[in-house]
């Protein structure tokens, strides 16, 4: 048995569930799997039905006895695993799905490498081992094991020597030189001055500021972004942008007592006495409270806003969450039960979009939370592929009133 991989390779199967698949044969301009993958072999597959939104890419082996793809894993699919594909016609043929890619970085640095024997290269560098040569000039980002040359530089390791100087992120354990920085452990030196993005677990010097523990001194300039867990300063903070990194800002001033403006702040939590003025977009993470006192206030939307619709999973009984979306969408494989809504909140209102499949004539009953015009649950349209529409909304935590209007498609 061998792993084979070849172009334009690609048949036809109309058969259903998760198991193997028998192949119909090619497509025009195409080869079959018998004489392109051969007998007991295994290849990247990728199934795709031609009508609804179901596929899988995974690693599978062809069988010549029975002319069928045996799933053996499931590398990627329309649900996140193995597809119980429905009836009708579906596409097989030979993928590289992008998860078995080696490719490389803008930076560049692979991704995703593997070297089971040895590599060896004319210059300098060996990663994961030890990295030996005359002398050593790194641009950016560099991560090494350990590292010994006759020059000045260790990185990862021990950076030794007379002087020590860096365009940009550098990681180190230790730093002991005759000269300013330690960078990783402490930094030690008469003055230090920083264009951007430093980190380190310690800093003291004769000078300024320390920066990831505690900033200390008489005066501090940065000029561009610093993010401290803790900030304990005798004067006043000004900034064009706020960062709170979920520790405390603490100073005599922090200069976000009134307006901010220009800029953006971003803080774990903020007290704003007057006016907040910003020029791009709004981002929340959490709720957003309009008038909280009674009565409630509202919220005007000069333009549109938008609901996501989202897939629910089809199961004999389905399930739907209420938190997770506003509107849904559902396709029948057989005929289903639409279970009592979980997280219901009195006042959601939303739609779900009931598809038959390509067989078409799928039932649905519904949990006995749902409340229908007469108490008398809807018949579903029978034509395939038909879409109907179910409109909500949640009366109380255990009453959700609802109504299907039918045949749009």
């Amino acid at each position: 048995m061998a792993f084979v991989l070849k172009d334009r390779v690609k048949e036809t199967t109309t058969t259903t569930g998760t198991g193997p698949v028998v192949l119909a044969g090619e497509a025009g301009g195409f080869q079959d799997f018998s004489s392109a993958i051969g007998n007991t072999n295994t290849t990247y597959y990728a199934i795709v039905h031609q009508s609804l939104d179901e596929w899988e890419v995974g690693i599978g082996t062809y069988g010549s006895a029975s002319n069928n793809i045996t799933r053996n894993t499931v590398l990627s699919s329309s649900t996140g695993s193995s597809i119980n594909f429905s009836s009708g016609t579906k596409d097989v043929f030979v993928t590289l799905p992008a998860s078995q890619v080696v490719h490389t970085s803008a930076s560049p640095s692979f991704t995703n490498v593997s070297i089971s024997g040895t590599l060896t290269v004319g210059g300098i560098t060996s990663i994961g081992g030890s990295l030996v040569g005359t002398s050593a000039t790194f641009a950016d980002k560099v991560s090494v094991s350990a590292l010994a040359v006759t020059g000045i530089t260790s990185i990862g390791g021990s950076l030794v020597g007379t002087s020590a100087t860096f365009n940009n992120h550098v990681s180190s354990s230790t730093l002991a030189v005759t000269g300013i920085t330690s960078i990783g452990g402490s930094l030690v030196g008469t003055s230090a001055t920083f264009g951007d993005k430093v980190s380190v677990s310690a800093l003291a010097v004769t000078g300024i500021t320390s920066i990831g523990g505690s900033l200390v001194g008489t005066s501090a300039t940065f000029s561009n972004h610093v993010s401290v867990n803790s900030l304990a300063i005798t004067a006043n903070v000004t900034a064009a942008q706020f960062y709170g990194g979920g520790a405390n800002l603490t100073g005599v001033s922090a200069g976000i007592a009134t307006n901010v403006s220009g800029g953006y702040a971003v803080l774990t939590s903020a007290q704003i006495s007057g006016n907040v003025s910003i020029g791009g977009a709004t981002y929340l993470n959490s709720t957003l409270g309009v008038g909280v006192a009674s009565p409630l206030g509202q919220i005007h939307i000069s333009k549109n806003a938008i609901a996501t619709v989202t897939s629910l999973t089809d199961a004999v009984n389905v399930s739907v969450g209420f938190a997770n979306s506003q509107n849904f969408s559902l396709t029948l494989a057989d005929n289903r039960t639409l279970s009592n809504p979980t997280n219901c909140v009195t006042g959601q209102v939303g739609s779900i979009f009931i598809i038959q499949d390509g067989t078409g004539s799928r039932t649905l009953s519904y949990g006995t939370n749902w409340e229908f015009p007469a108490a008398t649950a809807p018949t579903l349209s029978t034509s395939a592929a038909a879409v109907d529409r179910l409109d909500y909304i949640v009366r109380t935590s255990t009453a959700v009133q609802a109504n299907v209007s039918k045949e749009y498609s």
